[in-house]
This record gives structure tokens, sequence and C-alpha cells, in this order.
């Protein structure tokens, strides 16, 4: 039936999408436990520099910096549609911005809270992408393991249902073309062994008037 094969090949999907899940979220806890640290080396490191330079070295960094420039890449697999994002293209070609005050004038953290930010920009990235394919996937998953039930226990009950009726339905037609044969075929001996005794009788008259 063309709705149990439709049935295996989600199955077929749902196992690979599991097991695809599984591999992602494996990569994603070693990524993510980087980038928990990368943070918690961030919160420290701007913790400094906020105690000895204030807000005022923060409004300095962000004083002429243009958005982050975002490209976005479609991706597809096994039905599971998601978006990978990178840096644009300047973003990629940009040298290391120009800063609007002397980091000799500045405190070591201050040095030490850029190069860290710098350095942990490809785990950010690796983080948001691991984490969107991720969802999406997931997403996928709960779809198509919503079609196989809907499939397994409304759709197939229902066409057997449906097709153990027509059977019923068949074999009731059957049954009385039988029914109606049978009626005919004594019908027609009834009346062929009557014009026989007619056919008979009148031979018998003909033959002793």
């Amino acid at each position: 039936m063309a709705v149990q094969y439709g049935r295996k090949l989600l199955e077929r999907k749902r196992d690979a999408l599991i097991r695809s899940v599984e591999e992602q979220r494996r990569l994603f806890r070693r990524v993510r436990t980087e980038f928990e640290e990368w943070n918690r080396r961030i919160t420290f490191l701007y913790s400094m520099v906020r105690m000895y330079e204030g807000s005022g070295g923060f409004r300095a960094l962000s004083a002429g910096v243009p958005p982050v420039a975002v490209q976005v890449e479609r991706h597809a697999v096994m039905g599971c549609r998601y978006a990978q994002f990178s840096p644009g293209s300047d973003e990629r070609s940009a040298s290391s911005p120009m800063l609007p005050f002397d980091l000799a004038l500045t405190p070591l953290s201050m040095d030490d809270l850029l190069t860290t930010l710098s350095g942990g920009t490809p785990l950010l990235w690796q983080f948001i992408n691991l984490r969107t394919k991720i969802v999406a996937m997931e997403r996928e998953l709960s779809r198509t393991n919503l079609k196989i039930n809907t499939l397994k226990h409304v759709v197939l009950p229902s066409l057997v249902e449906e097709a153990k009726r027509i059977e019923e339905i068949l074999s009731e037609r059957e049954r009385q073309e039988k029914f109606v044969a049978k009626r005919v075929g004594q019908r027609k001996r009834k009346t062929a062994s009557s014009n026989r005794e007619f056919t008979l009788d009148r031979s018998h008259e003909n033959q002793y008037p």
C-alpha cells in the first residue's frame, strides 16, 4: 500500500534525522563548553576594564564602529531547511579597527579584552550556526514524527476500515448476484420443464384425437 510505503520512508527519514541531531548535539556540547569559558573570560575582563576605565572606555570603543554585516546562507538536508550565518564580506576582509585612544595609556585588561573578543569571534559564529541548525533539525524531526503518528494512528486505520467496508459490500453484492443467478436458473429450468410437458401433452393429443 502506498501509505505504508510512505510511512516507511518517513521512518527512515526520522532515523537519519535522529542520528544527525545526536551528532550535532555532541559537537554543540563541546562548542558550548568553550563558548561559556570564553564568556566567563570576557565577563571578567569587562569587569576589570569597567573598574579602571569606567563606562567612558566602552563608549570610546563603540564610537564610529559600524554595525556588523551578516551574510545568510540557506541550506537544506533531508527536507530540513535552516540558515547559516557568517560575517559579511566587508567584515572578513576588514583589518583591526582604529581605536580612538592609545592602548599604551589604558590598562592591560583593555588590551586583553579586545584580544579575547577578536579571538573568540569564530567560536561565536560556530555556536550560533550549530544552535540554529539543531533547532531547525529538531523542528523537522518533530514534524516527521507527527506525520508518522498521523499515518499510523489515523490514516492507516481509516483505510483499513474503509477496505473492510468495501470488502463487505462486494461480498454482499456477490451473494446477491449468486442468489439472483440461482433464482433465474431455477425459473429457466421450471420454464423449460413446463414447455416440455406442454409439448408432450400436445403431441399426445395429436396422436390420439
